[in-house]
């Protein structure tokens, strides 16, 4: 019973201050002056017009919580698969011999002049179905000295690409000829609804001493 009569009491208030604006004495004059015709077609009309606004917000609300739900399964999916991936490289790196190193696997590299860093991940690409021409390197820059190594710090870029292929590019530079270590990467889906992503490589790539 109050709470009825809080409501009725800001309905009154409401009315009377709506009283006082002249705007709204204009449109209650014009009301009047229409034949009962005219305002059924009018009452119509808004209740037409109410109900269109209320459906676009509905619609748009559920098309709004569609793409946000559309958009963490993309990402959660791809959480997943850059984890399995891991998982395989894990995997892969726990089943060498024991004791094998990177500078013991860079052991069967040819002693002839090694291609360049970024000619060497162009080659690559293909293996992993993608296009050399996405895909770029760039600040090449020395790493930590050591004894037996030289190591080269590089980012791998590739554009417009799906994820398997980001993946299976991973695996290429982690288990190809010559030993590189990824030590991050990072993932920009763009929102694209087609699946394609932008990924960021950042790799170590080792260099016996003695090998130019």
């Amino acid at each position: 019973m109050e709470s009825s009569a809080k409501i009725r009491e800001w309905a009154q208030s409401l009315s009377e201050s709506l009283n006082d604006q002249v705007w709204f004495q204009e449109l209650k004059t014009k009301w009047e002056e229409l034949d009962p015709q005219s305002r059924a077609y009018l009452k119509i009309g808004l209740a037409s017009l109410t109900l269109l606004v209320l459906l676009f917000w509905t619609l748009s609300f559920i098309w709004s919580v569609h793409s946000l739900k559309k958009e963490l399964s993309e990402k959660t999916n791809l959480l997943q698969i850059i984890q399995s991936a891991q998982n395989e490289l894990r995997k892969s790196k726990d089943s060498l011999p024991s004791g094998a190193t990177l500078e013991g696997l860079a052991g069967g590299i040819s002693s002839e002049r090694e291609v360049a860093w970024p000619a060497y991940f162009e080659s690559l690409a293909g293996t992993s179905g993608i296009d050399p021409a996405s895909l770029s390197v760039t600040g090449e820059k020395t790493g930590t000295p050591s004894d037996q190594t030289k190591e080269t710090l590089l980012d791998v870029n590739l554009k417009h690409v799906n994820i398997k292929q980001v993946v299976r590019y991973v695996f290429s530079i982690e288990n190809g000829q010559r030993p590189v270590k990824l030590r991050n990467l990072l993932i920009d889906t763009k929102n694209d609804p087609t699946g394609y992503l932008d990924a960021t490589l950042s790799v170590s790539a080792f260099t016996p001493l003695g090998h130019k």
